[in-house]
């Protein structure tokens, strides 16, 4: 008699959500404008954050020197002044901010983010953000997430190479260590050889005061990004006079975005206040839960 084995064969796990918005969960919080400056350069389970849950508001005042996060040079981004004087060491400036930073995570998928992008402005210049990043001061490195200017009615997914780096002839952050800028020596690009490039879309039709749970997670060379009100996908558009359909896309990105590179890296949540955009009293992003999926 013949007797047949069946091999078992292990089932791979799905990558799922989870909350790190627990108390276990440790942070940085920084507040950068207001009647105090507060910079908790550490990871903490007791870091103070805005309440409840984390609730960032807008603060009012001039542009702040960080004590923090020194701009550093490594291979490919070189810190310059516009006149040529190198940086590498020193201290950057922050408009009024309000943020919290969450320790590394590992092996992610993606991120995703329960919050209300709630408020108005006059003009533009009053952000609030949610997203991705893979360097803990947001300097120079690959991002992604969800951003609105409280000018407009619309919020704003993205994807970035060398954020906060510039990608004009003025920028402090560039290829080379040689501080003369040339054909050869340009300042650090989002993209090779001038092309047009995608860098994000904007998502219309939502009530930006409501909450809903924005998504966001890496498939193959693409984004997919989800917008749920409660157990059911929102209704939305990515063309502002489109029709509204369950809020869910799938976006490829161009090859100049290493998208196979976010693997690791910190999620950021907060405010930002550039000039004088002439916010309603109230605006606030609040968020009540941060997801990642690994």
């Amino acid at each position: 008699m013949r007797f047949l084995f069946l091999l078992a064969i292990p089932c791979l796990a799905q990558p799922k959500w989870v909350s790190i918005a627990t108390p276990s969960d440790a942070y940085q919080y920084f507040r950068y404008g207001g009647a105090k400056q507060v910079e908790l350069d550490r990871f903490t389970t007791k870091t103070p954050h805005p309440s409840p849950s984390f609730t960032y508001q807008f603060v009012n005042a001039n542009p702040v020197q960080r004590s923090v996060c020194a701009l550093a040079d490594r291979p490919g981004v070189y810190w310059y002044s516009p006149d040529g004087k190198h940086l590498n060491g020193t201290l950057a400036t922050s408009n009024p901010t309000e943020f919290n930073v969450s320790a590394l995570q590992t092996g992610l998928d993606g991120f995703g983010v329960t919050a209300s992008f709630a408020g108005s402005a006059a003009r533009l210049g009053a952000i609030e953000v949610a997203y991705f990043t893979d360097r803990a001061c947001s300097d120079a490195g690959l991002e992604y997430g969800f951003s609105r200017d409280l000018a407009t009615n619309n919020i704003l997914v993205y994807w970035s190479s060398f954020a906060n780096c510039g990608n004009d002839a003025g920028s402090l952050c560039r290829k080379t260590d040689n501080p003369s800028l040339g054909d050869h020596f340009s300042n650090v690009q989002q993209e090779n050889g001038g092309v047009a490039s995608e860098h994000g879309f904007r998502i219309y039709g939502l009530d930006p005061a409501a909450a809903y749970t924005y998504k966001i997670s890496v498939e193959h060379r693409a984004f997919r990004i989800e917008v749920w009100r409660g157990a059911q996908l929102g209704t939305c558009s990515d063309n502002e006079k489109g029709p509204r359909r369950p809020c869910s896309f799938l976006k490829t990105v161009q090859p100049w975005f290493p998208i196979d590179r976010l693997t690791a890296g910190y999620v950021v949540a907060g405010t930002q206040t550039v000039g004088d955009p002439g916010i309603a009293k109230g605006s606030a992003l609040a968020v009540s839960d941060i997801l990642v999926l690994k």
